[in-house]
Protein backbone atom coordinates (compact mmCIF):
# COMPACT_ATOMS: atom_id res chain seq x y z
CA UNK A 1 0.00 0.00 0.00
CA UNK A 2 1.06 3.34 -0.72
CA UNK A 3 1.90 6.41 1.70
CA UNK A 4 -1.03 8.51 0.28
CA UNK A 5 -3.60 5.40 1.04
CA UNK A 6 -2.21 5.04 4.66
CA UNK A 7 -1.97 8.57 5.21
CA UNK A 8 -6.08 8.91 4.44
CA UNK A 9 -6.27 5.96 7.19
CA UNK A 10 -5.19 8.02 9.70
CA UNK A 11 -8.10 10.60 9.00
CA UNK A 12 -10.68 8.55 10.99
CA UNK A 13 -8.73 9.12 14.18
CA UNK A 14 -7.78 12.55 14.02
CA UNK A 15 -9.43 14.03 16.80
CA UNK A 16 -11.40 10.68 18.05
CA UNK A 17 -9.54 8.62 18.89
CA UNK A 18 -5.93 9.25 20.49
CA UNK A 19 -4.62 5.93 21.00
CA UNK A 20 -5.27 4.78 17.81
CA UNK A 21 -4.09 7.38 16.09
CA UNK A 22 -0.75 7.75 18.29
CA UNK A 23 -0.68 4.14 17.25
CA UNK A 24 -1.03 4.26 13.74
CA UNK A 25 1.23 7.35 13.78
CA UNK A 26 4.71 5.38 15.08
CA UNK A 27 3.46 2.41 12.53
CA UNK A 28 3.55 4.66 9.69
CA UNK A 29 6.75 6.58 11.17
CA UNK A 30 8.26 3.27 11.04
CA UNK A 31 7.33 1.80 7.69
CA UNK A 32 8.41 5.10 6.00
CA UNK A 33 10.91 7.07 8.02
CA UNK A 34 12.47 9.15 5.76
CA UNK A 35 8.69 10.55 4.82
CA UNK A 36 8.51 11.54 8.56
CA UNK A 37 8.48 15.24 6.92
CA UNK A 38 5.48 14.09 4.74
CA UNK A 39 3.17 12.47 7.18
CA UNK A 40 3.72 15.57 9.75
CA UNK A 41 2.37 17.74 7.12
CA UNK A 42 -0.90 15.29 5.59
CA UNK A 43 -1.52 15.32 9.69
CA UNK A 44 -0.87 19.27 10.19
CA UNK A 45 -3.07 19.70 7.09
CA UNK A 46 -5.78 17.78 8.41
CA UNK A 47 -5.53 19.41 11.68
CA UNK A 48 -6.20 22.95 9.78
CA UNK A 49 -9.15 21.45 7.87
CA UNK A 50 -10.72 19.90 11.07
CA UNK A 51 -10.33 23.02 12.90
CA UNK A 52 -11.45 25.26 9.90
CA UNK A 53 -14.96 23.42 9.93
CA UNK A 54 -15.18 23.30 13.64
CA UNK A 55 -15.31 26.99 13.58
CA UNK A 56 -18.17 26.77 10.85
CA UNK A 57 -20.14 24.74 13.35
CA UNK A 58 -19.27 27.17 16.02
CA UNK A 59 -20.15 30.06 14.57
CA UNK A 60 -23.36 28.39 13.05
CA UNK A 61 -24.43 27.16 16.75
CA UNK A 62 -23.12 31.15 18.11
CA UNK A 63 -26.01 32.56 15.90
CA UNK A 64 -28.61 30.59 17.32
CA UNK A 65 -27.55 30.81 20.68
CA UNK A 66 -27.47 34.27 20.17
CA UNK A 67 -31.29 33.80 18.65
CA UNK A 68 -32.71 32.03 21.81
CA UNK A 69 -31.72 34.99 23.78
CA UNK A 70 -34.62 36.79 22.52
CA UNK A 71 -36.32 34.83 20.42
CA UNK A 72 -39.08 34.90 22.67
CA UNK A 73 -38.95 38.69 22.55
CA UNK A 74 -38.45 38.77 18.68
CA UNK A 75 -41.23 38.33 16.31
CA UNK A 76 -39.20 36.03 14.01
CA UNK A 77 -41.84 35.61 11.15
CA UNK A 78 -41.83 39.32 11.56
CA UNK A 79 -38.52 39.67 10.63
CA UNK A 80 -38.80 37.61 8.13
CA UNK A 81 -41.24 38.92 6.21
CA UNK A 82 -40.39 42.63 6.69
CA UNK A 83 -36.54 42.46 5.86
CA UNK A 84 -36.45 38.88 4.09
CA UNK A 85 -39.30 38.93 2.08
CA UNK A 86 -39.09 34.91 3.01
CA UNK A 87 -41.54 32.70 5.05
CA UNK A 88 -40.57 32.24 8.43
CA UNK A 89 -39.98 28.74 7.92
CA UNK A 90 -36.97 29.95 5.59
CA UNK A 91 -35.69 32.08 8.48
CA UNK A 92 -36.07 28.94 11.32
CA UNK A 93 -33.91 26.06 8.87
CA UNK A 94 -31.10 29.16 8.55
CA UNK A 95 -31.65 29.59 12.36
CA UNK A 96 -31.06 26.15 13.17
CA UNK A 97 -29.02 24.53 10.30
CA UNK A 98 -31.37 21.99 8.99
CA UNK A 99 -31.08 20.17 5.92
CA UNK A 100 -32.36 21.94 2.61
CA UNK A 101 -31.54 19.30 -0.88
CA UNK A 102 -28.47 17.44 1.63
CA UNK A 103 -26.74 20.67 2.82
CA UNK A 104 -27.13 22.50 6.62
CA UNK A 105 -28.95 25.78 5.75
CA UNK A 106 -26.79 28.43 7.17
CA UNK A 107 -26.55 32.13 6.65
CA UNK A 108 -24.62 34.14 4.11
CA UNK A 109 -22.58 37.48 4.97
CA UNK A 110 -25.13 39.55 3.59
CA UNK A 111 -27.67 37.87 5.01
CA UNK A 112 -26.04 38.44 8.45
CA UNK A 113 -25.84 41.87 7.83
CA UNK A 114 -29.62 42.01 6.94
CA UNK A 115 -30.47 40.20 10.54
CA UNK A 116 -28.00 42.28 12.11
CA UNK A 117 -29.77 45.31 10.74
CA UNK A 118 -33.33 43.84 11.53
CA UNK A 119 -32.64 43.87 15.45
CA UNK A 120 -31.26 46.93 15.32
CA UNK A 121 -34.15 48.39 13.49
CA UNK A 122 -36.71 46.83 15.59
CA UNK A 123 -34.48 47.98 18.64
CA UNK A 124 -34.68 51.45 17.46
CA UNK A 125 -38.38 51.01 16.98
CA UNK A 126 -39.11 49.81 20.59
CA UNK A 127 -36.72 52.80 22.18
CA UNK A 128 -38.54 55.36 20.79
CA UNK A 129 -42.15 53.85 21.38
CA UNK A 130 -43.63 56.18 24.26
CA UNK A 131 -47.01 54.98 25.52
CA UNK A 132 -49.00 58.47 27.06
CA UNK A 133 -52.88 58.84 27.90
Amino acid sequence: MKLSEELKKIDQYIGIDTDKFNEYYVYLVAKYPSEKTQIDDYIESSLLSLTTEIGKVVDEIGIKVQLMKVSEILSMSYIAKNYFHRTRQWLYKKVNGNLVNGKPAKFTDSEIKTLNFAIQDISKQLGSLNISL
